[in-house]
């Protein structure tokens, strides 16, 4: 496994004291190779882009010099797109099948933010991208929705498999502290005078609407006894905090948390928020952070469309409002605050549907399936 030795979401360095661009860990019998990376990267977008291309080289150089023995397959996630080309040429270095992990569509993602504008760029990386996924062995798809977009590309259905951003690990809350306790560990970082602890755990740029939340948060005020707590970090971040607090917001900002801590929070908080832009490439979005609220137990409040609702019309555990519609959510939110029996029952029903959907036994299947030597000769 190479890495970056920056942790995503705190900005921490896993080295672990170690020096040198790349550091060796062996962890639960993986291999891992971390290699150097920008702290803070997600600051800004030229910052972020730096990294991406940081890591791709320096991946390249860990794979060829550490790689023993000779890898058999080449498993990499299509994100960020500057470790596709070094994947490729990796495989065909170490002769190695390749398959590819596509968890959101570049340059598509990339056009729909605003990043990317449409031109001769745009056109060569996705041209790039569809003649990479035609040597791949086999392709992961985290959504329904891009796996049907890529057979709509000319993709063999063959090659293709559905694998979820779900992980079994959030169904044993039972080695998390009571509901009590983290309801009380919560109150500590919810607004002053909330009782009623309204979540968004994620990045903080041009993926999340955050926008919407924050008038949603001016239309409720803090009189309601609503709060909002948003977990994560972004270049929109510092923007946010000064919004919220020149407006005298029911939001607090925890910034950036390790996972266990942040899904604890997620666990006690009686709501989870999700927000998409309207743009029509998010119809095919799936983020994990709504298979965390899901696992969790932890109702959700969805603004946007595609297989994001039609997961929580199936499961039953959450509310699904137009992208950019703040007073549908102050609406929404209001009205669950007054009906503590709905959240309960949408957070259990929402449970019994990761149990039963999204569980590690279905995505080691499609992994296994992936790589047998029948379907990726």
């Amino acid at each position: 496994m190479i890495t970056s030795a920056i942790q995503y979401m705190t900005g921490a360095d896993l080295r672990r004291g170690q020096r040198g661009w790349c550091c060796e860990e062996w962890c639960d019998g993986i291999r891992f190779l971390r290699v150097y990376g920008l702290r803070s990267y997600r600051q800004s977008v030229w910052r972020r882009t730096l990294q991406y291309g940081l890591f791709a080289m320096l991946g390249f150089c860990a794979a060829l010099i550490h790689a023993r023995p000779r890898p058999d397959v080449i498993l990499v996630g299509t994100d960020p797109i500057t470790i596709s080309p070094v994947s490729w040429f990796l495989s065909i270095l170490f002769r190695a099948r390749l398959v590819l992990d596509e968890r959101d569509l570049y340059p598509e993602t990339a056009i729909a933010l605003g990043v990317l504008k449409p031109g001769w760029i745009s056109h060569g990386l996705s041209s790039f991208q569809q003649w990479l996924r035609r040597r791949a062995a086999f392709i992961l798809c985290a959504t329904p929705g891009i796996r049907n977009y890529l057979i709509q590309q000319g993709v063999p259905d063959r090659k293709l498999g559905l694998l979820y951003n779900a992980d079994p690990e959030l169904l044993h809350t039972d080695e998390m502290p009571s509901l009590e306790t983290l309801q009380s560990r919560l109150r500590e970082r919810a607004p002053p005078g909330s009782q009623f602890w309204v979540i968004y755990a994620g990045g903080m740029g041009r993926a999340g609407d955050l926008d919407t939340l924050l008038e949603a948060a001016r239309i409720l005020g803090p009189d309601t006894g609503i709060g909002f707590i948003l977990v994560g970090d972004g270049e929109r971040a510092s923007d946010y905090r000064s919004r919220a607090t020149s407006g005298r917001l029911p939001i607090s900002f925890t910034g950036p948390l390790p996972r266990r801590e942040a899904r604890q929070l997620i666990r006690g908080a009686h709501v989870g928020v999700l927000l998409f832009p309207g743009a029509s490439l998010f119809q095919v979005a799936l983020p994990s952070k709504i298979f965390d609220y899901l696992g969790l137990g932890c109702p959700v409040v969805f603004l946007g469309s595609g297989d994001t609702a039609e997961v929580l019309r199936e499961s039953g555990a959450g509310i699904q409002i137009p992208s950019g519609d703040a007073p549908e959510l102050a609406r929404a939110l209001q009205d669950l605050s007054r009906d503590p029996g709905k959240c309960r029952t949408m957070g259990a029903s929402g449970r019994d549907w990761f149990a039963r959907h999204a569980t590690g036994s279905k995505a080691r299947a499609v992994l296994m399936h992936a790589v047998q030597m029948k379907q990726l000769q």
